[in-house]
């Protein structure tokens, strides 16, 4: 056979045969799977579940015996909208996502693992969707263990099995990592017990083509060509050792077990790759979302709101547009393909793909020749610094708005901290070329502008017309005469010409890809490859393949410039289109996207300690919450504010070291310092408190929002007058032994992955992490009880509403809000408010202005919401066994108040927006912890609106 594969990697394998392989296997070995019958509801009676737990306790030692008495204690405070209490049982009905809400640490993994086994016990398959695959892992062996467990002690009579489905392509990278971070005893080599066995042996896998193969190199683990076979006279094959590898072994485990776990990504993202024999039909390329929904009684989606915030950045495909690399872009490869089309197709295509072309090369070029520019920064100290000016990051085509508006009516003197008027959006709008503007409820009328601004509309229309020659130098001329009465300085006025220019070229390319992607759509089943390559960059996302299109009626698209460092061989211009409806996928697993997917609705249960906060836009949940438990443990946790200053010798002594709002040049020099200082006035003395009350809870969280700024803090930790050690710090796989000058040496810091954070209190006191990775998940404990008490926020975490995937989450969740409450009869006019809303929501992100202390009042309350729902996970870390978290706002961002923008007056504000059904329901969810930040805003029990009060 011969061997095809990734890039220029080509090769012959010969496969001998065997008594039992005398010729190629036919579909009866893929693995066999069935559909499962409909159930509206499955009771779980709580007797069972307990009876159970009290089973699998007897796994361990009588002092590590906890599943029994934490489900006890779950089931006796857990509350319900149904009729029947939590404490005789548990009904998951089919249809939209179920919300069960708890504190974390009050025992949700704890009934999540328990209710697998009695899915088990009563033959019965469900599958279970964890966060990551750390997490599955753990699970995984948690599960199998109980359950064999149970079947050798007789409670459970038949065969039952649980599987680990993950996607195939990352299993050995990942069983590598794992392996690198064991560290084996040298007295017993080659055993590395537990983790091993856990982790590495669920991973690894042989390759059996390796000792048949000739090829002109070695194909890279994940991408072995075990579907790119091509048999003499045959064609396409598969490889013949699939029913036997141990890379496909958990497509075969899943199919067979009666639970299947999967973490949040997979579920999204994954298929099956070698298909199954779905009810006696051989089915290809199954989505591991189909094959839950369709082959489980129920599905168990832990950190559900976190699994929406995935789902929110899963809306998004990226596709090359154009590239100085060698067809690496697919406008080319649609313009080469479609050569195999009849006549007429060709015709009706080509126009599409050559305006793409056209405009992408047009904007791209231009760019490497710096006739046009992307700022990276408004700030003129930091362009004298930035020779090529071009950020890298995401733009949008009305992103610099407002910057243009100010240069092109200087009259309006509009402060840089206030709001554009809509009418200059309208103004701004009626400039660009009339083509498109009638597509676009955010466009105008050109009778809006005065008759002297009709050669600038023209003159910008000449860029995006079809032509055979270049006009960017000869418009831009022309611009500048035209707008030489209205922009006086020369500077600004070439500043407005760019951003003009840059705006035109971007929204014509948005309205330009969206006709190609609709042409592709049109030639996907043709065969035509570089037409279904663009469709599934950019629609076929897991969310927008089912419901593709959100609140807004349309995508969004941003643009990105790479490769410059190099631009003669490496510049590409990239673009992201973000669609579908994450809110609405989420909160209707079970009923509209299993209908969808599967034929049938599915009960589906949510769990998360955050799924409800109405302001959050990537976290609430809008799925109704049928179970939860009150977080009522008393002090559980406490919100601290601080003021670190600037020490002696500093030029700004005596300051309070801000972070968050600091320019990017400053923000070293201020966590070094904070870093040092908070350590002599806080953390010494803290640990050492800690250490002689309570020894096992002596360890503190450092946060900040990045690596960088986590190598930042612990340099200034390590340089602090009383440090005396125990100083660990969170750095990439790769960064471990790395020479860095920003970390402190390996002698001075313990450099920690995201594998090892769970060990940290093993190698030391402080550990310095990010908050996106220490927020979830992870079990830091001593025992039962939570190793760490404190918690120090260092820099204020905001979310980054320039970025594409953050503006869809608000624009979405506005359309959402805007809906008839209990539904409609007029389902289209009810729509209709929701899509005006959205639209509403894009033209606020897009006239306000950038910075967090400036933004708009209700996007601040958006980015806070979100925040708290941060810190409230975040907290949960120092939670285990019943223990209370002390969170530290040390960032002076958080206290300033400039223009109202504090965290206090913010919290008030969204405190006030609550109707008195809100208010009850955080305080049924949250209690004690929603009481810690409302204590935090100056909001006592006794004022009015107080929960409770």
């Amino acid at each position: 056979m011969e061997a095809g594969g990734e890039g220029q990697i080509q090769g012959r394998l010969t496969i001998p045969t065997y008594p039992q392989f005398t010729a190629p296997l036919g579909h009866d070995q893929l693995p066999h799977v069935s559909s499962v019958p409909y159930l509206p509801d499955v009771p779980i009676p709580t007797p069972e579940l307990l009876g159970l737990a009290r089973h699998i306790d007897l796994r361990y030692t009588p002092e590590k015996r906890y599943l029994h008495q934490t489900l006890q204690q779950l089931f006796e405070v857990l509350q319900t909208t149904d009729s029947l209490s939590p404490r005789e049982a548990l009904t998951l009905t089919a249809g939209r996502t179920e919300i069960f809400n708890a504190p974390t640490g009050t025992g949700k993994s704890v009934l999540v693992r328990v209710m697998a086994a009695w899915f088990a016990a009563n033959q019965l398959r469900v599958a279970i969707v964890l966060p990551d695959i750390k997490a599955c892992l753990a699970a995984t062996w948690n599960v199998r263990g109980d359950l064999d467990h149970l079947r050798k002690s007789g409670v459970i009579e038949h065969e039952a099995g649980c599987a680990h489905l993950m996607s195939s392509s990352g299993m050995h990278d990942r069983a590598l990592k794992h392996a690198s971070l064991i560290n084996e005893d040298p007295d017993l080599p080659g055993e590395w017990g537990e983790r091993g066995e856990r982790d590495l042996d669920q991973l690894a896998y042989g390759c059996a083509q390796k000792t048949f193969l000739e090829a002109t190199g070695d194909y890279p683990p994940g991408r072995e060509p075990c579907l790119n076979l091509r048999r003499q006279g045959v064609g396409s094959a598969a490889c013949p050792w699939i029913p036997t590898c141990g890379k496909f072994a958990p497509v075969y485990d899943a199919c067979a077990a009666n639970v299947v776990i999967m973490n949040h990504y997979a579920f999204m993202q994954g298929n099956l790759r070698i298909g199954v024999n779905l009810d006696g039909r051989a089915v290809r390329s199954m989505t591991a979302a189909e094959f839950a929904l369709r082959t489980c009684h129920a599905v168990l989606v832990d950190e559900v709101d976190q699994f929406q915030s995935r789902a929110i950045d899963n809306c998004a495909g990226e596709v090359v547009l154009h590239s100085r690399r060698h067809w690496s872009a697919a406008p080319q490869e649609m313009d080469t393909d479609a050569k195999r089309l009849h006549i007429d197709d060709e015709h009706n295509l080509l126009p599409a793909v050559s305006h793409v072309r056209l405009m992408a090369e047009f904007f791209l070029l231009s760019i490497c020749k710096n006739a046009l520019s992307l700022h990276a920064t408004e700030d003129e100290r930091a362009q004298a610094r930035i020779p090529d000016q071009t950020s890298t990051r995401w733009h949008l085509a009305r992103g610099r708005d407002r910057a243009l508006i100010r240069l092109l009516w200087p009259e309006t003197e509009i402060a840089e901290e206030a709001d554009i008027p809509p009418d200059f959006f309208q103004r701004l709008n009626a400039l660009m070329p009339a083509r498109y503007r009638g597509l676009d409820p955010l466009a105008s009328q050109p009778s809006l502008l005065e008759p002297d601004w009709d050669d600038v509309r023209r003159a910008l229309g000449a860029l995006v017309a079809p032509r055979g020659e270049h006009l960017l130098d000869m418009v831009k001329l022309e611009l500048h005469m035209l707008l030489e009465d209205s922009i006086k300085d020369v500077q600004r006025r070439a500043k407005a010409i760019n951003l003009l220019v840059t705006r035109t070229a971007m929204t014509e390319l948005d309205e330009a890809l969206s006709e190609l992607q609709d042409k592709a759509q049109d030639y996907r089943s043709s065969g035509l490859r570089s037409a279904q390559k663009i469709v599934e960059l950019l629609r076929a996302t897991a969310v927008s393949s089912v419901i593709p299109l959100g609140m807004l009626g349309r995508s969004i698209t941003g643009y990105r410039i790479t490769g410059l460092d190099d631009k003669e061989k490496n510049a590409s211009l990239v673009a992201q289109t973000i669609t579908g409806d994450p809110h609405t996928y989420t909160a209707e697993l079970g009923g509209v996207v299993s209908l969808l997917l599967a034929a049938v609705e599915r009960p589906v249960m949510g769990l998360s300690a955050t799924a409800y906060f109405p302001q959050a836009v990537r976290e609430h949940v809008h799925a109704p919450v049928r179970w939860w438990m009150t977080d009522a443990q008393a002090k559980s946790i406490r919100a601290r504010k601080h003021r670190i200053e600037y020490g002696e010798g500093h030029p700004l002594f005596g300051e309070p070291i801000k972070v968050s709002g600091t320019h990017p040049s400053r923000k070293k020099d201020a966590l070094i310092e904070l870093g040092s200082n908070l350590y002599d006035q806080k953390i010494h003395r803290e640990l050492e408190r800690t250490a002689a009350q309570d020894p096992d809870r002596a360890h503190v969280l450092v946060v900040a929002n990045s690596y960088q700024q986590c190598a930042w803090l612990a340099r200034g930790i390590a340089q602090a007058g009383h440090y005396g050690g125990g100083l660990c710090v969170a750095v990439r796989a790769e960064d471990r032994h790395r020479a860095d000058p920003d970390l402190p040496k390996e002698n001075v810091a313990v450099r920690l992955t995201a594998e090892e954070f769970e060990d940290f209190p093993k190698h030391g006191k402080i550990l310095v992490v990010p908050l996106s990775l220490i927020a979830r998940g992870l079990n830091i404990v001593v025992g039962i009880r939570s190793a760490v008490r404190s918690v120090y926020l260092c820099v204020r975490p905001l979310a980054l509403l320039s970025e594409p995937a953050e503006m869809y989450a608000s624009i979405n969740a506005a359309g959402l809000r805007a809906l008839p409450t209990g539904g409609s009869s007029n389902p289209s006019q009810g729509l209709a408010v929701g899509r005006d809303a959205a639209w509403e929501r894009l033209s606020l992100l897009l006239r306000t202005a950038p910075q967090f202390t400036a933004m708009h009042k209700s996007l601040q309350e958006e980015v806070v919401a979100g925040m708290i729902v941060d810190l409230i996970q975040l907290a949960g870390r120092a939670r285990r066994g019943g223990t209370e978290a002390v969170l530290h706002m040390v960032d002076y961002a958080f206290h300033e108040d400039t223009w109202n923008a504090d965290l206090e007056t913010v919290l008030r504000r969204i405190h006030s927006q609550w109707t008195p059904q809100v208010r009850q329901r955080m305080n049924e969810l949250y209690g004690e912890a929603l009481n810690a930040f409302l204590s935090y805003a100056g909001i006592e029990p006794h004022e009015p609106g107080f929960p409770g009060a």
